[in-house]
């Protein structure tokens, strides 16, 4: 009777085996693969922005006179003079050019030179364009007394009254000559690049009302160290241009 038991056991522990075998096994997880993603290609097409033709800005070169025009000056001297009254006036050892002229009843003599007091920026000695002056003098040749003589004077068309000398002077009288630099209108600045006239006008008046005066006119070049004047002229003003400027003139105030 023992062996059925035994049989018995036997089975029982095939069974459990069996059972054992059959459990699923638990699989690892594999590595994940980066999946590469294809994108479509994409032609970009440049944009184009239309723009309109940029127009050239006039060069502006510094308004200085050139030192290699003043580097040799062969220009006339000052020739009327007052010992008697102080100049007014830097001193003129060499001129650019210029001259003497009469109207009516004055000698005027306009000379055009250079000197390096004469800047935009300074204090006592003023000009637009640098290193370049005007000296100007006249003598009364009438033979009557002129009482009050007014002057007037700039570069055209900026002509001011500037001041009065008298109250009378007589024949043979020859005024204390001035230097001044060439001023332009307020709020002006002529364009040099290319070639330009300048016209300084001077005018006198005396007290009954008659107008003597003329023009110092200068051509001005651009050069390569600064403005080059030529063709200085020195001209006495006719009757129409007198009376033309003398409907133009300031009123004198003394």
């Amino acid at each position: 009777m023992k062996t059925p038991r035994f049989l018995l056991i036997l089975a029982i522990m095939g069974v459990s085996i069996s059972s054992c075998h059959s459990q699923p096994a638990v699989a690892s997880s594999p590595a994940k693969v980066p999946t590469s993603v294809m994108l479509p290609t994409v032609t970009e097409t440049p944009t184009i922005i239309a723009t309109e033709a940029a127009t050239p800005i006039p060069v502006q070169f510094p308004a200085i006179v050139s030192p290699k025009s003043c580097a040799t000056l062969n220009g006339q001297l000052p020739t009327l003079s007052n010992p008697e009254t102080p100049l007014s006036t830097r001193p003129v050892h060499r001129t650019l050019g210029g001259g003497v002229v009469q109207s009516k009843e004055f000698t005027i003599e306009m000379l055009l030179y250079c000197d390096s007091a004469f800047q935009p920026n300074s204090a006592d000695y003023i000009s637009d364009i640098g290193g370049l002056a005007i000296y100007h003098n006249w003598r009364y040749d009438a033979p009557h007394d002129s009482g009050l003589i007014y002057g007037y004077f700039g570069i055209e068309p900026d002509i001011l009254w500037q001041w009065g000398e008298g109250p009378s002077t007589s024949q043979g009288h020859v005024s204390q000559g001035q230097s001044v630099g060439i001023r332009f209108a307020p709020n002006t600045s002529p364009d040099f690049s290319k070639p330009k006239s300048l016209t300084f006008v001077y005018v006198l008046q005396t007290e009954s009302g008659q107008l003597s005066g003329a023009v110092l006119s200068f051509d001005t070049q651009q050069v390569s160290d600064g403005l080059q004047p030529s063709n200085i002229l020195v001209a006495p003003c006719s009757d129409t241009e007198l009376q033309s400027i003398k409907s133009a003139l300031p009123t004198a105030t003394p």
